[in-house]
C-alpha cells in the first residue's frame, strides 16, 4: 500500500483530475505495492516513473513566461518535423488557468455550481475548517489540489 499511499498524497498535490491514465498510474503502483521483485516489477517501475513524469509536465503550475517558452520549443519542434510554417501567437493570447481563490469559484470550475455543498464537504473531510457551516470561504492551492484531485469535473 506504500506506492498507492504516496500516489494519492502526489495526485493531491499537483490536482490531478480522475481519468483513464491517471487510473493506469494506480495500477502500476498497486502492481508494483503486490508484487516486489523480478522483470515484471522492473518494467511496472519504469511504465510507473514515465507517466509521473507527464503529469508533473502537464499539472505543475507555469509562469506566463514558461508557457510562452514552452510553447516555442513545441512550435520549432513541429515546424523541423513536418516543414509547415505555424503562425505566432501573441503573448497576451495564452490562456492560463488561474487557481480558485474562494469555495464558490473551485465548485463553478468543477461544474458545481447548484452544488457547493459537495465540494465543502469534500473539503471539510480533510480540512475541518470547511465545515458545512463554515463561514470561510477562501481555499489554499493545497486544498483546490485536494478537491481537483477527488471530485470529478462535471461538463
Amino acid at each position: 500500500m506504500a506506492m498507492i499511499e504516496a500516489t494519492w498524497t502526489s495526485v493531491e498535490c499537483l490536482g490531478i483530475p480522475d481519468s483513464p491514465m491517471r487510473t493506469v498510474l494506480f495500477e502500476l503502483a498497486r502492481f508494483m505495492d503486490d508484487n516486489r521483485d523480478g522483470d515484471e516489477w522492473v518494467l511496472a517501475s519504469a511504465g510507473y516513473m514515465a507517466m509521473w513524469k507527464e503529469f508533473q509536465e502537464q499539472f505543475t503550475p507555469k509562469s506566463p513566461l514558461q508557457s510562452q517558452v514552452d510553447h516555442l520549443k513545441v512550435v520549432r519542434e513541429l515546424e523541423e518535423m513536418t516543414g509547415i510554417r505555424i503562425p505566432e501567437i501573441p503573448g497576451d493570447q495564452f490562456a492560463l488557468r488561474l487557481t480558485p481563490e474562494t469555495v464558490d469559484d473551485l465548485a463553478i470550475e468543477l461544474g458545481y455550481a447548484s452544488d457547493i455543498a459537495m465540494v465543502r464537504n469534500l473539503l471539510s473531510q480533510r480540512f475541518p475548517e470547511h465545515a458545512n457551516n463554515s463561514q470561510l470561504h477562501f481555499v489554499s492551492k493545497k486544498q483546490v489540489n485536494y478537491v481537483r484531485a477527488h471530485l470529478v469535473q462535471r461538463v
